[in-house]
């Protein structure tokens, strides 16, 4: 096994607490400002970790790195207010979680299959039963 499945899996726990607490925070503030505290929070708590670190830590090794987190964080700006849009409009997180973290594993995959990742019979398979899965949730709502 890749050791950096560990990683993904933590990611996957986060991304999924992450997704409970924007549906809490949806009806209580401004999705835009729900957003931006979101982005700000992530910044201090890098900064946390980063600061101590900082004098034996690369920071980056090419311009592209710098490109694309910036691409990233406009992206993450994006899901912080769509997603608090969408629950502030009353959706549901049993339907609005799967429907966000189930697409957002379509569309890497798909990219990653058009960036030149292998396509193999058992990826298919697991992307359609992905979006199979949202598709259902979708059409409960």
């Amino acid at each position: 096994m890749n050791p950096g499945i560990i990683f993904a899996i933590i990611a996957a726990l986060a991304f999924g607490v992450w997704t409970v607490f924007h549906e809490r925070a949806a009806g209580n503030i401004h999705y835009l400002f729900g957003a931006i505290i979101v982005s700000f929070t992530a910044v201090i708590a890098g900064l946390i970790l980063l600061l101590p670190k900082i004098k034996s830590t690369t920071l980056y090794t090419h311009p592209k790195g710098i490109l694309f987190a910036a691409l990233a964080g406009l992206c993450a700006l994006a899901i912080d207010v769509f997603a608090l849009k969408a629950y502030g409009s009353g959706l549901s997180i049993s339907i609005g979680g799967p429907v966000i973290i189930g697409g957002s594993v379509a569309i890497a995959a798909l990219l990653g299959f058009f960036l030149g990742e292998a396509i193999t019979l058992l990826k298919i398979i697991g992307l359609i039963l992905v979006i199979a899965g949202s598709g259902i949730l979708v059409a409960l709502s």
